[in-house]
């Protein structure tokens, strides 16, 4: 970078930090000839998309249009100016990255409906009536029946609990080794009563 004083092309960055969300960095250079110390602030080159209107013609991408059209739908709600900021550099870095050269406007909308629902309720109805230019409270009726599919498709299934009964085995496997303790004394008294037979038997012979 030539430096602004002495036009040197000699100097060396001393600090750097990121401003816009990112966007933009903000580097703070002195010159290795002068000694004058300057800033430069870098940013990145809006790629050339054009908008094919309805009519076919062109006309260069501009966010501000998307700002002002969120803005106006967010008018008198609780949606901070930090969130249409950060909206609509989403929806900007979406329509980058899905379009190279053209984009129809009417895909615009849709891209700016698709951030805009997950931002305020009554902003995305109040943008789609202007967008989708609504004539009946049908229009109303149906663009509601899809943000409620839309919510439920964002919830999270419920998850199944398992039941705190103990299995059936437990209670059968306690069972048997009750039945088995029982057996076992069972077969330990007969013993002991047949040992006392023999021996009422040995002392009858006796006498």
């Amino acid at each position: 970078m030539r430096c602004p004083f002495c036009h040197s092309d000699n100097d060396k960055v001393l600090d750097s930090r990121s401003a816009q969300a990112g966007y933009r960095v903000r580097r703070k250079r002195v010159c290795q000839e002068c000694g004058r110390r300057f800033v430069t602030m870098e940013h990145i080159e809006a790629l050339n998309v054009r908008v094919v209107k309805s009519d076919e013609t062109r006309e260069p991408f501009d966010r501000e249009k998307i700002r002002r059209g969120i803005e106006r739908a967010c008018s008198k709600r609780s949606v901070p100016s930090e969130k249409i900021e950060a909206t609509v550099q989403s929806i900007e870095a979406a329509i980058y990255s899905e379009f190279d050269f053209e984009i129809p406007a009417e895909k615009i909308g849709e891209v700016v409906l698709r951030f805009l629902a997950t931002v305020d309720e009554v902003a995305y109805i109040r943008f789609a009536s202007v967008y989708r230019e609504f004539s009946d409270a049908k229009d109303f009726l149906r663009i509601i029946s899809v943000l409620d599919k839309t919510r439920e498709e964002n919830k999270e299934p419920n998850v199944q609990t398992s039941s705190t009964r103990p299995p059936k085995f437990a209670k059968s496997s306690t069972e048997n080794a009750d039945g088995g303790e029982s057996k076992s004394n069972q077969s330990y008294d007969k013993e002991k009563r047949s040992k006392l037979t023999k021996k009422s038997r040995a002392a009858g012979d006796r006498s």
